[in-house]
């Protein structure tokens, strides 16, 4: 049974590290699946707008950002 030690000096066994290693890993994957669903559905580019235009989200902040998007979606090529 290997120790690792902690940065307060305290000893994890093995078993103890490993686990903490699989939620660290976890907890990773997770934040890297939320960022990427944010960017898929948009919530991101909608952030990025508010703090761009200096603007609370509103139905009104939100509408402007949808105008906005379906312009420059529209103005994108189309392949095939």
């Amino acid at each position: 049974m290997t120790n690792n030690s902690r940065c307060d000096g305290r000893i994890l066994s093995s078993s103890q590290a490993k686990r903490g290693a699989i939620v660290s890993l976890l907890s990773r994957v997770a934040r890297i699946i939320t960022a990427t669903l944010r960017e898929i559905f948009d919530e991101s580019a909608y952030q990025r707008f508010l703090e761009r235009s200096n603007l609370q989200s509103t139905r009104s902040a939100f509408a402007i950002f949808q105008r906005e998007n379906d312009q420059a979606k529209s103005r994108r090529p189309r392949c095939c």
